[in-house]
This record gives C-alpha cells, sequence and structure tokens, in this order.
C-alpha cells in the first residue's frame, strides 16, 4: 500500500483520522492520540509492504543512541553518536547500488534519520534543554511526513504537540487541513498520473527530442507529485494538531539557483543549510583553515549539495546531481559578487524574464541528470 495514493490507504486514513477530529473539535489534546494515528499507520502501510521488522530494528535503534546520548551527553562526542545515527541509512543507501545489502531497505528512512539527527544536534547545542521518550517518538515517528517529508524540526513541532487548542481554532486547522489534502491529492494523483500516463511513459527511450521532451514532462511530473505529496502531508499534519511546514513556494519564479533553492523541497535545502553549510563555514573561518573566506563558501556549497546527492542514493547520477548543482551554487554567488549586471537583471522586466527561464532550464537538466534517463 503506497502512502498518499490509492482508495485503500485514504480509506484507512479517513477512519484513523476521526477519533482526532472529534478530540479537536472537543478542544482535547491530541498528543497521545497523534503517536497512536502514526504508529497504527506505520504497522498498516509497512506491515503490507513487509517492511516492519525493519522499521522496528530502525526505531530500536535510533531510540537507543537517543537514549545513550541524553544520559551520557558529556562522556559520548558527538562525531561517535551521529555517524551511529546515520548507520541504517547507510546500509540501505548501500543496499540501493551493492547486493550484499540489498536487505536493507526501509521507506522514508532518509527524513527518518534526518530527524534523528537533528535531535542528537540539539542536544549538542543545548537548543533542546529536556526530550522525553514518548516526545522523540511522536517526532521521529510522525507518519504524516514519513513517505516524503516535509522536514520537520524537533523545536516547532515540540511547541505544536504541547501546545492547547481551542476548537475554534482547530476547526480553521481543519478547514486548512482538508483543503491541504484535496489540492494535494489533485496535483499528484491527477496531474502528475496524467503526466506520467499520456506524456512520459510513450516517449522512447532514445533520440534527442523525446529526451528533450522527457525534461520538461519529468520536470512537471515531479512538481506536481512531490509538491502533492507534501501538500497532503501538511494537511493530515493539520488534522493531527502539527503545522508541518510547506516545502514549496512557487519555485519556477525563482530568479537564480539560490532563489531556487528557497522554494523547492524547503524543508530539505534549510536543513542542510543550518546543519551542513553554515557549520562547516563557520567551523572554517572560526579555525582560519582558508586565506580567502570565499573558499570556506563555495566548498560548504560543495559539500552541501553533495551530501543531498547522498541523500537520495548512492548510484553514479545522484552523486553527479549534487555536484551540478554545487557548481551551479558556487557559479550563482560568484556572478552575485564579482558581477553587478546579474543582480540588476534579477529585480525586474526583461531581465528577470530570462533569468526566471534560465533557471528553470538549469534545474530541469539537473533533473534529467537525476532521473538517469541522461545516460
Amino acid at each position: 500500500m503506497n502512502p498518499y495514493s490509492g482508495l485503500l490507504f485514504f480509506y484507512l486514513l479517513a477512519l484513523l483520522l476521526l477519533p482526532a477530529v472529534v478530540l479537536g473539535l472537543l478542544g482535547k489534546s491530541l498528543k497521545t492520540y497523534g503517536l497512536i494515528f502514526s504508529v497504527l499507520m506505520l504497522a498498516l502501510v509497512f506491515g503490507e509492504g513487509g517492511q516492519l521488522s525493519a522499521l522496528i530494528a530502525f526505531y530500536l535503534w535510533e531510540g537507543a543512541v537517543f537514549l545513550a546520548y541524553r544520559r551520557w551527553q558529556k562522556k559520548l562526542p558527538l562525531w561517535l553518536v551521529v555517524p551511529l545515527a546515520l548507520l541504517p541509512l547507510a546500509l540501505v543507501k548501500m543496499g540501493e547500488v551493492w547486493s550484499p545489502f540489498a536487505a536493507f531497505r526501509l521507506l522514508g528512512i532518509s527524513y527518518m534519520t534526518f530527524r534523528a539527527v537533528e535531535v542528537l544536534l540539539n542536544l549538542h547545542n543545548e537548543t533542546i534543554q529536556t526530550l522525553s521518550f514518548f516526545q522523540w517518538s511522536s517526532f521521529l515517528l510522525f507518519f504524516p511526513s514519513v513517505p516524503s517529508g516535509p522536514i520537520d524540526r524537533c523545536r516547532r513541532f515540540l511547541s505544536d504537540l504541547e501546545r492547547k487548542i481551542t476548537p475554534e481554532e482547530y476547526i480553521d486547522l481543519l478547514r486548512r487541513g482538508v483543503w491541504k489534502l484535496t489540492g494535494g491529492a489533485f496535483s499528484a494523483i491527477v496531474l502528475g498520473g496524467l503526466i506520467w500516463q499520456y506524456w512520459l511513459a510513450p516517449l522512447p527511450d532514445r533520440g534527442f527530442l523525446p529526451t528533450l521532451s522527457y525534461l520538461y514532462g519529468y520536470t512537471l511530473f515531479l512538481f506536481f507529485n512531490f509538491a502533492g505529496s507534501s501538500s497532503m502531508a501538511i494537511g493530515t499534519g493539520y488534522l493531527l494538531d502539527i503545522r508541518v511546514p510547506e516545502n514549496f513556494r512557487h519555485p519556477f519564479l525563482s530568479v537564480d539557483m539560490k532563489d531556487f533553492w528557497a522554494r523547492w523541497h524547503i524543508s530539505l535545502s534549510t536543513w542542510l543549510r543550518d546543519y551542513v553549510y553554515t557549520r562547516f563555514v563557520t567551523d572554517s573561518l572560526k579555525r582560519r583553515r582558508f586565506q580567502n573566506p570565499r573558499t570556506a563558501s563555495y566548498l560548504g556549497y560543495l559539500l552541501t549539495m553533495m551530501t543531498m546527492g547522498v541523500w537520495h542514493g548512492l548510484a553514479p547520477h545522484y552523486l553527479l546531481y549534487g555536484a551540478y548543482h554545487s557548481t551551479l551554487l558556487c557559479l550563482n554567488e560568484a556572478l552575485d559578487l564579482h558581477w553587478k549586471p546579474f543582480k540588476k537583471w534579477k529585480r525586474k522586466g526583461f531581465g528577470q524574464v530570462c533569468c526566471v527561464l534560465v533557471t528553470f532550464h538549469l534545474f530541469a537538466f539537473g533533473l534529467l541528470i537525476f532521473s538517469g534517463r541522461l545516460f
């Protein structure tokens, strides 16, 4: 049973959301039922897919790492616990390209792993002082965003989890949630499905014109499918009194690649910005690793986007996709710094239109690399 697709899934989703709606309309806390809902939905989806035992093993492993670090935080170095938290994800990614590890597979492990790592980083930074195992489980296993995000932040999630809500506030959330679910289903299932069935599926595998057509079709398909899935996750979260963050903000109106990554898969790009790019650049400047401070920024883009590529998988086209976007971001920064007309073009008029079109095509070509069809 694929999440957010098929009548059976939506029937079960509606059935298990009904108690949440009743509790919300009565002004009752949803934090306990939210975890119950997530566990039940995960058991149904992962059980039918034959991955329930893998999910349980992942949960127990990440729980052990969390509890150990929470208890012995001053004794356990961060460089040890973060790789331990990343180990299940590494095994799954290796299994995608290396047959000896093929037994390791788990839907949504990338999203859950980043949540687990973020908790550890927050504990290390002391931006989270106390976190119960119940709160940690609610955050890690929150079903709506397990399959395909968005990647929520722990402190923001906890503020929703522990907040008291009035019936009037919940009615507004209910209205917005149903709208998000409906719009997301139309985008992912109807529009995405039509593009796949009548545009992409009939295309020949080879040839310049079919590949060019695939470039545009795949870009639109991925947008409608991914944005729609994110919208349905957000809508489901609203019904559970969790304000899951938005993941897309008109990305095809971006004027450059920096602007694009502030609009596309926002939860992933900002997570990587905060926990990879900013940490690397700040530490590099503090330690004076490079004579030119801009070197740290360029290498930060390389590290960040290569991390994004590996996050998708270890196949060559994913790694090349990360390298491609790191190059674009470095070029973007160089143009911002050293070529004044570039900033003027992005502001208004014909120049802005050109920048939007160029940015769209640069990203679309990147998705062609990402799809693996280019090779």
